[in-house]
């Protein structure tokens, strides 16, 4: 055994003089590409070191504290003191320094009278200290953005018995806002579950649970991956109906949330007095009873439902879906669809449609390409195929008369050269529409030209922003894929706050596409900056090389860069920015609260042909799309470094609360750990921050809660700082956006669906859960 001692020093040498090797040859390849020469100098110095340990000398030990000295120097220039990117870059010249140190007494050379038992000791329980708080660090939230201001005053408790949550975001104006205050900071961590319900839908292979209920009077309602509704006690859980529309899709099974509309007649027995308005998976409009769950007869003709395929096309039916919650404005249903992406050109319309809620008639219709063609199409006639489509939920303004319309883009989504006028004028936009008529007033085009799939997903949010002059400005919050917060008037579509438009890159797309020379940027955005060099992460410092080495690789000059033949990196990502989930404003102090998602990807075009032979196999949101009908097919995949971590910095998702009036960040906190996270779940608690689905919810009580994270817990965070105050452990993960209510007692419930993370593509892990907290 003390032979084995020996011969210690010579075999971490080995070790360490390989580990330098690899460093520096790769440190050597990041410098022909224009990057960082530290990798190089590191690595050199690591071998250095190695051989001086195989041969017992003691300079070992002075070269690898140096290394850690510079590791330092370095890491203050390049990010300063930020937690997460400290990690990467030192965590192993810590463990080298440590080593070194314990080594010393087995080694000789100069400075050996500096190697005595104490100066050793107390050397190794320092470097190993700073190692133990770093690795603890990883279990510590660190805010990207710590509190400013004064803190926000907190809410009266309400007392109000029977506060409704009537539409997917609330009310009709998407606030996702319950002013609510018996739960606050200080008793939330009492929180319990009051009742669970089963739907017994549980989503598997194409499908998620992503419903968000609503509820009204003492009735909670929710609709299920496969358009099933269920109508509960909202005190107790307690089923009361369910009703079954049999829809069926292969493809595309998710049903994010209902309506409900009041359609009272003279006689008050008439069935149909109140109304749940549900779309289908396979494209029906239907109305139920919302006393019994029976089908409203007299809606949309002698089956009770409308078919939302009629003048869609013969392309429609696989790939036209309307999933997201409906509109109820009124009197009129507001209905826009999902279609496949990238698939293939000649997709459905966009077409946006009014139906009356009472019969099912169609009131008007907005198709982009004939704006002035309000009815349906003539027989045997179609819609314009190809315009921007509508598939979230839209927002309304009884007032102004206004619905407004988040759009996205004509697929395919990467190739720009077979646009239509109509699709360039009205792709990303929100777009005011009369609701009497469907005639356009207003529209705003957050992206020019989009060949990112830069999407308005998200419900607009309607809100009277005070203007400092005792009065206010209704405003229209448009949050997009890109991060950008577009603030609007809602009367005319003219930015409230700030907007520039940019030029940007103009240089490697292919022939016959065809670029915008200039984009516009809010004065409000989460998580757009520009990635650097020095923005490349991994968990150690030889993933953060490889992740360096194909940045410097790709082509890369800022969000615009033009997809082509070589590797482009794409950042902020076409799955956000903000996604459906969209925000909640506290309409009492004017405080923004999102989510969002950072992830980068990379896409380039290739040939068809060679992506066949190549296996890649076709679909409509995976790594390869094949765009027929267009020159060329799409690759494209998320940036990750070889051992599956994101190649740049964390978080890869945040809470953020947005100060409208200033346009200032009140704070930004990571959102979520990666101990559930699929494909990299440990049930370790790091705190990375994690990408996120759903929505917040922001109540009365000075609390934002939120479910959508990558780990199963419904947390509460205080709106004066972002401190994470209560969570509590899920069954399975939640994609949707919590709800808050009194129920007839006069208690306040916390509501939240669960049915598992996203894509998991098999029953492990998956759910039918709707469950309710409240105080005990």
């Amino acid at each position: 055994m003390r032979k084995l001692v020996t011969y210690i020093p010579a075999i971490v040498g080995v070790i360490g003089t390989l580990m330098g090797a690899s460093l520096a040859i790769g440190g050597g390849w990041l410098v022909t590409l224009g990057g960082s020469p530290f990798f190089l100098l590191a690595g050199a110095a690591m071998v250095v070191a190695g051989i001086l340990l195989c041969r017992r000398n003691l300079m070992a030990t002075w070269v690898s504290l140096g290394l850690l000295a510079a590791a330092l120097c370095w890491n203050v220039y390049e990010v300063g003191f930020d937690f997460w990117p400290s990690f990467s870059r030192l965590m192993v010249f810590l463990g080298i320094a440590l080593v070194s140190v314990l080594l010393a007494p087995q080694l000789k050379g100069r400075g050996q009278a500096l190697v005595s038992r104490t100066n050793v000791m107390v050397a190794s329980l320092g470097l190993g200290g700073i190692m133990i708080a770093m690795i603890g660090g990883m279990f510590v939230i660190h805010p990207t953005i710590s509190p400013t201001g004064t803190p926000e005053e907190i809410g009266l408790a309400s007392t109000q018995p029977n506060q409704d949550w009537r539409q997917w975001g609330n009310g009709t104006q998407g606030t996702h806002y319950a002013s609510i205050g018996q739960i606050t900071p200080d008793n939330v961590k009492n929180l319990k579950v009051a009742w669970t319900y089963h739907t017994g839908d549980i989503a598997f292979d194409s499908a998620e649970f992503q419903g968000t209920p609503i509820k009204v009077g003492d009735t909670l309602f929710v609709c299920t991956p496969f358009s099933k509704v269920a109508a509960v006690d909202a005190s107790t859980g307690q089923q009361r109906w369910t009703f079954d529309p049999k829809a069926h899709t292969e493809t595309w099974q998710r049903c994010r949330g209902i309506g409900y509309a009041e359609t009272p007649t003279a006689n008050s027995s008439d069935a149909c007095q109140t109304r749940i308005v549900l779309t289908t998976i396979d494209a029906r409009l239907i109305t139920l009873d919302a006393s019994t769950g029976k089908v409203c007869p007299a809606f949309g003709g002698e089956h009770g439902s409308v078919n939302l395929l009629e003048g869609m096309g013969p392309t429609a039916k696989g790939s036209y879906y309307p999933t997201s919650a409906p509109l109820v404005a009124g009197d009129i249903v507001v209905v826009g669809g999902k279609i496949n992406d990238n698939l293939k050109t000649g997709e459905p319309s966009g077409v946006v449609r009014g139906f009356n809620v009472r019969t099912g008639a169609l009131a008007w219709a907005w198709d982009p390409a004939n704006p002035n063609n309000k009815g349906a199409p003539p027989p045997g006639g179609m819609y314009q195929p190809e315009t921007p489509n509508f598939w979230g939920t839209a927002s309304f303004d009884a007032k102004l008369g206004l619905i407004y319309i988040p759009t996205g883009n004509q697929t395919p989504d990467f190739w720009g050269g077979n646009r239509h006028p109509a699709s360039d004028e009205f792709n990303d936009s929100i777009v005011a529409l009369d609701v009497k008529t469907g005639n356009v007033r207003w529209s705003f085009r957050t992206v020019n030209h989009d060949l990112y799939d830069y999407d308005v997903a998200a419900q607009p949010i309607l809100y009277d922003m005070p203007d400092g002059k005792g009065g206010s400005t209704p405003v229209v919050v448009g949050l997009t894929k890109r991060g950008q917060v577009f603030v609007l008037d809602r009367r005319n579509g003219k930015p409230v706050v700030p907007v520039t438009y940019r030029k940007v890159p103009q240089n490697g797309a292919p022939k016959g596409q065809y670029l915008a020379p200039t984009q516009p940027y809010s004065a409000i955005s989460v998580g757009t900056d520009r990635l650097l060099e020095s923005d490349m992460w991994g968990g150690t410092i030889f993933d953060q090389l490889l992740c360096r080495i194909e940045f410097k690789r790709m082509r890369y000059e800022g969000e615009f860069t033009p997809v082509g033949f070589d590797r482009t990196l794409i950042y902020p990502g076409y799955y956000g920015g903000f996604n459906w989930g969209g925000g909640a404003i506290d309409e009492r102090t004017g405080t923004l609260y999102v989510n969002d998602i950072r992830m980068a990807q990379w896409a380039r075009f290739v040939d068809r042909e060679w992506a066949k032979k190549s296996n890649l196999k076709p679909t409509s949101e995976g790594e390869y799309s094949e765009q027929v009908g267009t020159p060329y097919g799409v690759e494209r995949s998320m940036f990750f470094s070889p051992i599956g971590t994101p190649c740049f910095k964390p978080p890869y998702g945040s809470m953020t609360a947005i100060d409208l009036k200033s346009g200032k960040i009140k704070w930004q906190v990571p959102a979520g750990t990666i101990a559930d996270a699929p494909g990299m779940a440990t049930g370790i608690p790091v705190q990375l921050g994690m990408p996120t689905m759903g929505g917040p919810l922001v109540t009365g009580g000075g609390l934002t809660f939120f479910s959508g994270t990558l780990d199963l817990y419904l947390r509460a965070f205080d709106n004066r700082n972002g401190k994470e105050v209560w969570k509590a452990r899920l069954p399975v993960g939640s994609q949707a956006a919590p709800i808050s209510y009194t129920d007839k007692n006069g208690k306040q419930f916390i509501v939240v669906t669960a049915g598992g993370l996203t894509r998991t593509g098999n029953k492990s892990g998956r759910g039918d859960y709707v469950i309710a907290y409240a105080l005990p």
